[in-house]
């Protein structure tokens, strides 16, 4: 599993006038029982820069997510509405939609097609 933080992400604050600082986030492999601790504990940085937390998390390489890559996920989602802010995830691949939509997690998660969808959402709601 490899994460990455995006260009959008720093530890500068927005500039005047720019609206709310969104961090991006890209995950790529396999979201599952071994990879999620690392996952976790990225993510859980990356909800920790700004307050509110908003997060984009870009999905799009994401090869297969078990139950515990789910729960992370999950986990992250509320971390961020718990503290006034939102994650947003984007460019979800057709195996992971699959995935969301079977178990249900799409009810949850905000999954949007593209980057640029997510950052509209995420600063529209702040």
């Amino acid at each position: 599993m490899l994460v990455r933080l995006g260009p959008m992400t720093g530890e500068r604050g927005p500039r005047p006038g720019s609206g709310p600082h969104v961090v991006v986030v890209e995950v790529s492999g396999a979201l599952d029982m071994d990879t999620c601790p690392a996952l976790q504990e990225r993510l859980g940085r990356a909800l920790s820069l700004h307050h509110p937390p908003l997060l984009a998390l870009g999905l799009g390489g994401v090869t297969c997510a078990d139950s515990y890559g789910l729960t992370v996920l999950l986990a992250a989602d509320r971390h961020a509405r718990d503290r006034g802010g939102r994650m947003v995830a984007y460019a979800a691949g057709l195996t992971l939609r699959k995935t969301l939509r079977e178990r249900g997690v799409d009810r949850v998660l905000d999954v949007r097609p593209a980057l640029a969808d997510a950052l509209r959402e995420l600063r529209a709601a702040h």
